[in-house]
């Protein structure tokens, strides 16, 4: 009895992850219905290295609440594809609140970072171009997350493959954001030493203690 009672909770769990995945494709499908051509512009912004005067060239076609389903999705399958990363090492509840407050925390230090250090550099006009450079890459890389969780969901048994796939993604998003806010701010003539503060003080560090702790070193 008490091993078909584990069984029956964990099909239940997964019912409810499935649920919140299936939330997120529909969020997807609104998108669609609102851009037909979201998906491939999705994947043009995500690539595409402009000039900063330019930035709002095809930008322009995706309406604003399509780039709100976008960046919802994101929100929700990077949550729930971090919750599956560290369901292997924690219990379910505690799994839980860590996702949330890794992906929350996350969130904000993406909001702020590139704002505080352009504010101190009296460079707010790039506040814009990089904040149209993070929704280009997080709600491309929402629904790349959005397919690992669902690969997740029904091959659970490979979990250490889909946690290096997991780990892979983020830091090539990371990276590839990062070259991109590099590029608008040397087409903006920001001085290379004011880049190279902001990248140690407010890139690195952070990515460099995120890594450790994902790898277990502070549990």
């Amino acid at each position: 009895m008490p091993r078909f009672e584990l069984i029956e909770r964990a099909s239940q769990m997964n019912s409810y992850l499935l649920f919140v995945s299936l939330l997120s494709l529909t969020f997807i499908a609104y998108a669609r219905l609102s851009t037909p051509e979201a998906l491939p512009l999705s994947w043009k912004r995500f690539w595409k290295l402009s000039k900063v005067e330019s930035f709002g060239f095809d930008d322009e076609k995706i309406r604003p609440e399509t780039q709100a389903l976008f960046l919802s999705n994101a929100l929700i399958s990077y949550s729930l594809s971090t919750y599956l990363f560290l369901l292997t090492d924690f219990e379910r509840s505690h799994a839980l609140g860590l996702a949330l407050l890794f992906v929350f925390s996350f969130l904000i230090f993406q909001l702020l970072n590139f704002r505080l250090a352009l504010l101190l550099t009296d460079n707010w006009k790039l506040v814009s171009h990089i904040a149209e450079i993070n929704k280009q890459v997080w709600s491309f890389i929402g629904l790349v997350y959005l397919a690992l969780s669902f690969i997740w969901l029904i091959y659970g048994q490979a979990n250490e493959l889909l946690k290096q796939a997991y780990v892979f993604i983020f830091v090539a998003a990371y990276c590839w954001r990062l070259i991109k806010a590099w590029r608008a701010a040397i087409q903006a003539n920001l001085e290379w030493y004011y880049l190279i503060l902001y990248l140690c003080a407010l890139e690195i560090l952070p990515i460099l203690f995120v890594g450790r702790w994902l790898s277990g070193e502070y549990n």
